[in-house]
């Protein structure tokens, strides 16, 4: 008290002997100590991010001989708006932690981050070779980190434990040399410098405007507001991990993005900005009118202004405390003031190298750097302090609380950035995502996970979502590729180009050029040293020609199977985390769930205590429904959230009453940041409406971060193996792509036994699981390896499936199918996971009809596959049965099999009691029909007529292969038998028209349809002509319906159409004709036994179906058949010839079959050529038979017309021609009477022999002639 009484009486002494002025208003005046100068443009601009102030401030013009000693009213207050306390008084501390954190979104587009103060001190560095400079440095992508790092406060003041290692060095290195004018010293604490700082204080508190009818700021206005983040609920770092020193929690007046030339800082600044009617935006200072501005005041105030964007200056200067003037000096005027003159192309070069030296120097991502200059050095020196570090730990001396303090909150710090640029970038190009990894990869480095590791688990997270997003469809993953993010947010520098090094150069020398100049500041070194370092870093990257390392990471580009790949790395990696969480974490979360209960209590009891009264300057607000549900959302939300602020400052202040003990505070502190998250992910709610886990998060709901994590993990993972699935199986590697479908069953059997609401994808997987089966059996020579492929479990994902299991009981984990080696049980798998499938669709939606409709297509597909499978089974069996038969076997179903298809077959009817009387080609038989008839069943379900019509016609040819069961018994309930499945294959072949409708829609399938139809009505008219033993009263039947499935069978044979099968249906008619021919043929020897009773139509029908069938087969070159044919047609014109009267008739038949035996010449040539049958299995035995038939009957003819010619009138003298015929194919037939003789040589004698008689023919006519 005695000190301030004498201050004052000295102040009066002083005030008596300086000359007063009058006590009005002082005028501001222009300056007029501005020397003469050219304008220099300089490109400055300031934009304000955040401001926790009024700006401006209203601007109090002091009186004259206003005494600055005496205090005002209104000193040191802090319920105004101006910000004045803290920024006259509050240490700013790590600032740019904190200013990166509120801007994560900035971090990576600026250059620098810091305060202010520490951008002027090293501008100002060329200008003192005095001033001391102590800051860290870290690199944050391509943005740098500058915080003051005041010695005395971290080290010199702390206990010896902390930051042994720093200490260490420092008192080695730094200090080694006993100082004694402390160059380590930062701030200047004397004195004079005390009373300077209270006299501004006082000054800048007078010079605040009073008035009442101002209104103050609510402080919901000056909170910044929220960024949009459109990602998952992620956990949040501690406040206290955000920064190295939880106590200094400043938060500077405003928050400015100020470019500065071409370097981009978000820098916080305190400055107070005042303004009035006339100046409504100036800065004030205070300046004793004995001391001169000198070149570092100046610059000083230069750069406040700029960076605040404040265009003037008022200079209030004084004497000892009383107030003398007022003078205005505008931004652009302040360089050249008298005996302050500076360049400020100087500063701005200054500014670039030496952002250049420390982005040239501080490269390594997470590492601190420690930026020192002595009070009295030459040399800036940087030094890296975390490989200090890490050498100490190296050397054990270097214990937990010792541990670099920077490390844990330069990794918050690049999680946050990551996770802000992830959530609120619209489009992450290649480039961007190549940023993201590269900054949660160093986090993940600095972090140790089991101290951290909700961050690490987040990050590996974030990481997996990078390369595999949440929106990819596994069945068409398109990934971002191209190269569009030239204007796009990157926190990491572009390489720059080789002429780059010659502008540094020149920037060198212009500040080599500038300083050398001034006199005063020529012997400064600390700027020329930083200026030859940046020389020896440009003159080594064109040593290397380009050759250096890039400072960007590169794009994330990969294809499908690497992104799965990582993305399961680093899901495998976070669930490795999961069990460092807290194991009391759900203690807590209960705890608190009591605690919200008792500050209810707390509160409602306060509000009746304390009734709400209203207030003089704030309005009511009057409720009110909005007609947006949207916004009336918005609305409650936001009156959730105030209510929730409001309790948690009631709970505040509640806590400062009740004094708990620490162990309770951090209790307390734990929990409310368990209900900030609630907080959090409530608005998630309210706001975004996503389906997905990450945007649902309650820790009511799920009861810790663990199992929202794990969650959010197994998510990603079902998404990761589902698209692995999809990749597998277009590369047909389908038992990997099957264990990848089972291990996303697992994942999200967990996600939704916790999130039931979630829409499953079970039915897709089980889907795709069913392909895989059915294309396992349809590739069968390699299932081997797809076993194998099965088989093979990765250390990820036994990490994955050991998380799972934990949570699934044994009741609850699926049955997956195994597959095995075994064709059926691999096609009844299949069915099995597409009935599952379909199972679990829920009703409702167009797409899910449409994958109802694509599933019950696939599962009518493989039901089709396996009926024939099983057809084709019992056919096997069926022949084998006959075999045995035919060899008196009785075993039938005891047939030894010499490959597996018997296990393939049979497998489950060994755990069946089997009936003595039924064959298992009869229970293969009955597995078919069921898989065709329920292949209809699906098909039908979704209106697939093509498919159908398939289904159908491959029953209608079951049907025909289940009439033929029962052969060769000839009787007549085997008859009736085989026209019943005969008549049901009709019925389906007709089916399968009916739903085609024509040709036109499906011409493929149609001929398909038509061809098995003319085959089956074909087929049972050859089994009831050739195996019927009806008796008399059914034969007339019998034969009416053989001639009407014949006929029925001719007019299905398409002739119109070109394809395939025309060859096949003219053979065919050309069959079709002789049948006929040889029905009607058959009823005229049956029924006729005179010439007089011979019907003339059924002769004529006879006689054509005969030429059509031989014209047919000629044309077709079948020998074999064709032969019969004349054969039939021969034995024809000789029982026309037995049954005739008259003698001249017998001759005439019998003439005219040997006409028919002379023109069959041509059957022997086609038999040269070709002597296998289209159609039927006619040996060489047969054709020889028929050959030796033709002869007999050749001579036969030829005799019998001799003998009637000679008994009788010859007028054309015919006899000798018929014996020299005759004496010809006898002695033809002694030539080639050899046994064992070959069609071919067979052939070749009537070819011979019907040569020699066509020839005895022709020359016997002009003799008769």
């Amino acid at each position: 008290m005695s000190d301030n009484a004498d201050e004052v009486r000295n102040v009066e002494k002083k005030q008596q002997m300086l000359p007063l002025r009058p006590c009005n208003f002082l005028q501001i005046e222009l300056c007029q100590s501005i020397g003469p100068h050219e304008l220099v443009e300089v490109k400055s601009k300031a934009v304000v991010k955040f401001s926790a102030v009024q700006v401006p401030v209203s601007f109090n013009r002091l009186q004259c001989n206003t005494n600055l000693n005496l205090p005002p009213s209104n000193w040191l207050t802090t319920s105004n708006n101006s910000g004045l306390h803290q920024a006259l008084y509050q240490s700013p501390g790590f600032a740019s932690f904190s200013i990166a954190h509120m801007f994560p979104d900035c971090v990576g587009e600026v250059d620098v981050v810091t305060d202010a103060e520490n951008i002027k001190r090293l501008l100002k560095l060329p200008y003192t070779s005095k001033s001391a400079v102590s800051m860290i440095v870290h690199k944050v992508g391509n943005t740098l980190l500058l915080d003051e790092f005041d010695i005395q406060k971290y080290l010199l003041r702390k206990a010896d434990d902390d930051w042994k290692w720093l200490r260490t060095f420092i008192l080695e290195h730094i200090l080694a040399y006993g100082e004694k004018d402390h160059s380590f010293c930062l701030k200047d604490k004397s004195r004079e410098a005390l009373q300077t700082k209270n006299l501004l204080s006082k000054f800048l508190y007078y010079s605040l405007k009073q008035s009442a009818s101002e209104v103050p700021e609510q402080e919901t206005q000056r909170e910044r507001p929220a960024l949009p983040i459109t990602g998952p609920v992620l956990p949040e770092p501690k406040v206290e991990e955000n920064v190295p020193d939880p106590k200094s929690s400043h938060v500077f007046n405003r928050n400015v993005l100020w470019t500065f030339e071409d370097i981009r800082m978000l820098i916080g600044t305190d400055m107070p900005i005042f303004g009035g009617p006339n100046r409504p935006c100036i800065s004030l200072r205070l300046r004793d009118m004995a001391k001169p501005i000198n070149v570092l005041t100046g610059i000083d105030y230069w750069l406040d202004n700029l960076m605040c964007n404040v265009p003037e200056v008022v200079m209030c200067y004084h004497i000892d405390g009383i107030v003398q003037k007022y003078e205005i000096i505008k931004t652009e005027d302040l360089p050249y003031l008298e005996n302050s003159q500076f360049s400020p192309q100087v500063v701005r070069n200054v500014a670039q190298n030496i952002l250049a030296f420390l982005k040239a120097n501080a490269t390594k991502a997470g590492h601190t750097y420690w930026l020192f200059k002595g009070r009295n050095d030459d040399v800036v020196k940087l030094y890296d302090l975390t490989t200090l570090c890490q050498k100490d730990a190296e050397a054990k001396r270097c214990e937990e609380k010792q541990e670099n303090p920077f490390t844990v909150p330069v990794a918050m710090l690049l999680y946050t950035v990551a996770r802000n640029m992830k959530n609120t970038t619209t489009q992450i190009t290649p480039k961007i995502a190549g940023n993201i990894k590269a900054l949660l990869d160093n986090c993940i480095k600095l972090l140790p996970k089991e101290k951290y590791p909700q961050i690490v688990t987040s990050s590996h997270y974030i990481l997996s979502d990078l390369h595999l997003p949440a929106g990819v469809d596994p069945k068409a993953p398109k990934f971002d590729n191209s190269d569009l993010d030239s204007d796009t947010q990157s926190v990491y520098e572009e390489d720059e180009d080789d002429d780059m090094g010659s502008d540094d150069d020149c920037n060198l020398n212009d500040v080599h050029n500038e300083l050398s100049e001034n006199p005063e500041h020529s012997g400064n070194v600390a700027v020329k040293q930083i200026c030859d370092t940046l020389k020896e870093l440009n003159i080594n990257a064109q040593l290397k020609n380009g050759n250096r390392a890039p400072r960007a990471p590169s794009p994330l580009q990969a294809g499908i199977e690497d992104r799965c790949r990582i993305s399961l790395e680093h899901i495998s990696a976070g669930i490795a985390c999961l069990k460092f969480f807290n194991s009391n974490e759900e203690k807590f979360i209960k705890e608190s769930e009591v605690r919200a209960k008792d500050e209810e209590k707390l509160r409602i009891l306060h509000e009746e205590q304390h009734p709400n009264m209203a207030k003089p300057f704030k309005p009511i607000p009057l409720p009110y429904e909005s007609l947006s549900k949207h916004t009336a959302n918005g609305e409650l939300d936001s009156l959730k959230n105030s209510d929730d602020d409001a309790d948690d400052s009631q709970t505040q202040s509640d806590d400062k009453n009740m004094k708990r003990s620490k162990v309770k505070r951090a209790k307390a502190k734990e929990l409310k940041e368990c209900q900030n998250v609630k907080t959090e992910a409530n608005q998630g709610l309210s706001t975004l409406e996503d389906k997905r886990i990450g945007t649902k998060f309650n820790s009511q709901l799920f009861g810790s971060w663990n199992v929202h994590l794990k969650l959010l993990l197994l998510e990603k993972a079902c998404l990761a193996y589902a698209t692995y699935a999809e990749y597998y199986y277009i590369e047909q590697k389908y038992g990997s792509c099957l264990n990848a479908i089972y291990m996303a069953s697992r994942c999200q059997q967990v996600v939704l036994k916790y999130m039931s609401g979630l829409v499953s994808q079970k039915s897709c997987l089980l889907g795709r699981a069913g392909d895989c089966f059915f294309q396992m059996a349809k590739n069968w020579k390699y299932i081997d390896s797809y076993l194998e492929q099965f088989n093979e479990e990765s250390i990820i994902a036994q990490n994955i499936n050991i998380e799972v299991v934990k949570d699934l009981n044994g009741d609850d984990l699926i049955e997956l199918i195994t597959p095995l080696a075994n064709i059926e049980h691999l096609m009844q798998s299949s069915c099995k996971c597409y009935e599952n499938a379909i199972e679990c669709i829920i009703e409702g939606s167009t797409s899910v009809e449409d994958s109802k409709s694509e599933l019950l297509r696939r599962l009518g597909n493989v039901r089709n596959e396996l009926g024939l499978k099983y057809m084709y089974w019992a056919q096997e069996e069926y022949s084998k049965a006959m075999e045995n038969k035919s060899n008196n076997l009785t075993d039938v179903s005891g047939s030894t099999e010499n490959s597996q298809l018997k296990e393939n077959r049979c497998e489950g009817d060994n755990k069946q009691v089997e009936k003595a009387d039924e064959p298992v080609y009869m229970k293969l038989a009955m597995k078919s029909y069921d898989c065709l008839i329920r292949g209809i069943s699906a098909f039908s379900e979704v209106q697939d007529n093509v498919n159908l019509a398939f289904l159908y016609c491959n029953l209608g040819r079951f049907m025909r292969f289940r009439a033929h069961l029962y052969l060769p018994e000839e009787n007549i309930d085997f008859v009736r038998k085989q026209k019943m499945f005969y008549n049901e294959a009709f019925l389906n072949y007709e089916k399968a028209k009916d739903v085609l409708g024509s040709r036109k829609s499906s011409s493929e399938l149609w001929d398909l349809v038509n061809w098995e139809l003319s085959t089956a009505t074909f087929t049972l008219a050859k089994q009831l002509q050739d195996f019927s033993t009806a008796d008399e009263a059914t034969r007339a039947e019998i034969e009416k319906e053989v001639l009407d499935l014949l006929q029925k069978s001719l007019k299905l044979c398409d002739l119109e159409h070109p394809g395939s099968r025309q060859i096949l249906y003219t053979y065919r008619s050309g069959l079709i004709h002789k049948r006929i021919a040889s029905f009607h043929y058959s009823q005229l020897r049956n029924s006729c036994t005179d010439n007089s009773t011979i019907p003339k139509a059924t002769l004529q029908l006879c006689k054509h179906h005969y030429e059509r069938a031989a014209s047919i087969l000629e044309g077709l070159r079948e020998a074999s058949d064709h032969l019969v044919v004349q054969l039939e047609r021969i034995s024809l014109q000789e029982f026309l010839a037995e049954t005739s009267n008259h003698i001249a008739q017998k001759i005439k038949h019998l003439q005219t079959a040997l006409s028919l035996c002379l023109r069959s010449k041509v059957v022997f040539e086609h038999a040269l050529t070709a002597n296998t049958p289209t159609e039927r299995n006619t040996t060489n035995d047969e054709l020889c038979k028929h050959m030796l038939l033709f002869e007999s009957r050749l001579q036969n003819t030829l005799k019998t017309l001799i003998k009637m010619l000679l008994s009788g009138k010859d007028p054309k003298k015919l006899v000798e021609l018929y014996k020299r015929m005759y004496m010809t194919s006898l002695t033809c037939k002694r030539a080639a009477g050899e046994h064992d003789t070959s069609v071919e040589e067979l052939a070749q004698h009537f070819c011979n022999l019907l040569q020699q008689l066509n020839e005895l023919e022709l020359s016997h006519k002009p003799n008769a002639m």
